[in-house]
């Protein structure tokens, strides 16, 4: 999975925030989850990327979780119809700035 531009999606909504950047240091991909491990600040933070469900692209739904590096603790969900886009979009992006 390109997650490139979906982490610039995250980055906007962090700015617009008055946060970030997110900066990526690994990605590692299995069969139906793509986990993006980066710094937000000074905290290690984990962004997985979850497609569930079967048939094509846009049946599909689309998870995006945010997990502290540290403790392993979830530190927010949004879920999107058809797209990770939609995902970032539900997300309480500020919850996340308040725990880093």
């Amino acid at each position: 999975m390109n997650t490139s531009s979906l982490i610039n999606q995250i980055n906007e909504a962090l700015a617009a925030l008055g946060g970030g950047p997110f900066l990526t240091t690994d990605t590692q991909e299995q069969a139906a989850k793509t986990t993006v491990t980066g710094t937000l600040g000074d905290r290690e933070i984990h962004i997985e990327f979850i497609e569930e469900g079967n048939g094509t692209e846009a049946e599909k739904d689309h998870t995006v979780v945010v997990v502290d590096g540290a403790t392993g603790k979830r530190l927010g969900e949004g879920r999107g119809d058809s797209t990770f886009a939609d995902a970032i979009s539900a997300f309480g992006w500020a919850g996340v700035l308040d725990a880093v």
